[in-house]
């Protein structure tokens, strides 16, 4: 809880006894007081609340399961504890510093400031007075460095003002100004200066530094109890208890002068012995010293509600943020709640030795802490620490293997059973939907963890209906050995289209282990035709898919989860098939026959062809197909570069012959070539 200022103020002294009439039944009296209640409030006098023992909260349905009638487990719960200041002291009034360590205690019968450690819950020290019979009330500035007490000479009358340094334990100064008969003094925040409210009606302010008084006044009627300053240190606000039936004055003044702003009568209160401003500056909870505790409008003296709660409310202290208010009992040695929610009081309640006149409220913790005085005629040694609910998160357990029994454990403050307080047990398995375990309403819940519950969460709840609280610790499970892949290195290589080895991914864990996988290659799954078996963890099957791929495997069992990238390379398929490398080439293989190749310009030779010439002209080669007369054969003749000038008669018609033997072989060789030229496209279709 966050530390927080708040302003506080009570003084059911000698005087407030004597005016509410307690020797003489006044309480009683001012019961009968009361006027009609108004709508959301308690109307009748209340009757002391009665214990109850049902160990089971209520839900948040405001529902309270029956009491079991098996035997219910132990619930240990530090509710807070007493703690001895000195024997019969009379413990008035008491003060918490700024950073919740020290309590700060005046009694009324002890000349000294009592100094208690509310970690160890002992008193540490004291600081010692050195006059008077004891202190009526201590109030101390925002730092916790500077501390102002009244110190009684006798019961009715006053020493002065005792003023402390409370980082050295030392008094300062006592100032012994003629400020009547005081019961309470109330120190500003930055302790340049107090209030003193005496019985007679006189109000001081005194220069803390010098004892100088810097304003006064006298209210008209006697009696005055205490005072308290608004948030903002503008108003003084004095409650003054009736006398006979008269009722209480409810007074506002400016907190620099003194003047009068509001002097309000209050005929249906009988008294006003406690004060408190919690956050809000419009709330002003008030201890009514009767039955009942309200909440008032600071500026009108206006009650906006009224709560009636049990007998001889002697203070107050309130959470804006609960709606409660906590008022100590002294009629009934109790510390109650009233419920400005509801409009009633909570029938759970704590007690105090003896009857307590003053409580405070812990700035830093939120406890509670009573000066236990005592009542008509007791006399109290004591100052009760009252503990704010509270659970301790439980802590997961370990465990080796399932089917073994655990505890879950948490420590408890702060929380009563009956009236719809108490622990229970809660289970989940998701971690968002929680039920109740019947039965199992103490700081401890065993149970044995299966396979069908390892993953279940357990967390306490709870709920105090004094202090209007609700909660739950943080959950806590039961933890074991996480599963582990024991497979190291690569995983074996695989053939496209072969059988894989089969290969088995071990790992340790408990009997139900279960494995999956997340392969990729290239942003691709599993090498198709392999697979994991889920159940044994054998990578088996026929991969037909080359690649290299990269294989993430996990282990899962009850207790948690083991991953581990494997690498994986299928090789391509081997066919045995060598493919013919190819080589262009323009010419055949093989040659035609016959193998002369006519020569591809014409020659001037006669043409093959026998001419009407008788005598035959040879050609230097053979024509590739025979001459068209079969009988005839090559002749030898003139050579084609003597034919033009060779001799004999008729020389026109030896140059005729010559030009018509050129043409025809001409003609030859273009016709062998064309044919040469048929063969090799021939040829070359084959071998395509």
């Amino acid at each position: 809880m966050k530390s927080r200022t708040f302003r506080r103020a009570t003084a059911i002294g000698l005087g407030t006894l004597l005016t509410i009439g307690l020797t003489a039944g006044g309480a009683a009296a001012a019961q009968a007081a009361l006027p009609p209640g108004k709508p959301g409030a308690s109307e009748s006098a209340p009757a002391k609340p009665l214990p109850d023992h049902n160990p089971n909260p209520v839900t948040a349905e405001g529902t309270v399961a029956p009491a079991p009638r098996t035997e219910t487990p132990e619930l240990v719960s530090d509710l807070g504890e007493s703690i001895v200041i000195e024997d019969d002291v009379l413990p008035n009034y008491v003060a918490i510093s700024p950073d919740g360590k020290l309590a700060y205690v005046a009694a009324l019968d002890s000349p000294k400031l009592h100094i208690v450690d509310l970690a160890a819950r002992k008193t540490v020290g004291s600081i010692p007075v050195g006059m008077g019979r004891g202190l009526s009330s201590i109030t101390l500035s925002a730092d916790g460095t500077r501390g102002v007490a009244v110190v009684d000479a006798t019961p009715t009358t006053t020493a002065g003002v005792a003023v402390f340094d409370l980082t050295t334990r030392t008094v300062t100064a006592i100032h012994t100004n003629r400020i009547g008969w005081a019961d309470y003094a109330e120190l500003t925040r930055d302790g340049s200066s107090y209030y003193t409210v005496a019985v007679e009606g006189a109000i001081n302010r005194v220069d803390t530094a010098t004892g100088e008084v810097l304003a006064t006044t006298k209210l008209p009627t006697n009696n005055s109890n205490f005072g308290i300053l608004t948030d903002d240190e503008s108003t003084f606000i004095v409650g003054r208890s009736g006398q006979g039936l008269t009722g209480a004055v409810y007074t506002t003044m400016d907190a620099k002068t003194l003047e009068v702003t509001l002097d309000l009568k209050t005929p249906d209160i009988w008294s006003y012995s406690g004060f408190y401003f919690d956050t809000n500056p419009a709330h002003l909870y008030v201890a009514e010293g009767g039955s009942r505790v309200s909440m008032f409008d600071p500026k009108t003296g206006e009650a906006l509600q009224r709560i009636s709660v049990g007998n001889t409310m002697s203070d107050v202290v309130a959470s804006d943020a609960l709606g409660r208010a906590y008022s100590p009992s002294m009629g009934w040695e109790m510390v109650m709640a009233a419920d400005f929610t509801t409009g009633e009081r909570s029938e759970s309640y704590r007690t105090t030795p003896v009857g307590a006149s003053s409580i405070t409220e812990n700035p830093v913790t939120g406890d509670l802490l009573t000066a236990d005085r005592g009542y008509t005629g007791e006399e109290g040694s004591t100052v009760t620490l009252i503990k704010r609910p509270a659970v301790s998160d439980p802590q997961d357990v370990r465990i080796e293997a399932i089917d073994t029994e655990v505890t879950f454990s948490s420590a408890v403050t702060g929380v009563k059973r009956g009236n719809g307080g108490g622990v229970i047990w809660q289970r989940s398995s998701d971690g968002e939907n929680w039920t109740d375990i019947p039965g199992a309403v103490g700081n401890n819940y065993t149970v044995t963890v299966t396979a069908e519950n390892v993953r279940d969460s357990y967390r306490l709840r709870f709920h105090d209906d004094f202090w209007g609280i609700s909660g739950a610790s943080k959950p806590a499970t039961a933890v074991g050995p996480a599963p582990v892949i024991t497979l190291d290195g690569a995983l074996p290589d695989g053939l496209e289209n072969a059988e894989y080895e089969p290969v088995t991914v071990t790992a340790t864990g408990q009997p139900d282990l279960v494995w999956s996988d997340s392969s990729v290659v290239d942003a691709a799954g599993l090498p198709a035709g392999l697979i994991l078996d889920s159940a044994t963890g054998v990578i088996s099957g026929t991969p037909t898919t080359a690649g290299d791929y990269r294989v993430s495997v996990t282990v899962t069992d009850a207790f948690g989860t083991d991953t581990r990238e494997f690498a994986l390379s299928v090789l391509a398929e081997d066919t045995g098939i060598v493919e013919p490398t190819p080589t262009p080439s323009p010419e055949p293989s093989e040659k035609p026959s016959p193998s002369p190749e006519p020569s591809v310009e014409p020659s001037i030779e006669p043409s093959v062809k026998p001419s009407i010439d008788p005598t035959p002209v040879p050609t230097p080669e053979p024509s590739i197909e025979p001459s068209v007369d079969p009988s005839m054969s090559p002749t030898s003749g003139p050579s084609a570069s003597s034919a033009p000038g060779s001799s004999g008669s008729g020389a026109g018609g030896s140059g005729g012959l010559a030009r018509t033997g050129a043409s025809v072989g001409g003609i030859g060789l273009i016709a062998g070539a064309g044919l040469a030229l048929g063969t090799g496209f021939i040829l070359r279709r084959r071998r395509a």
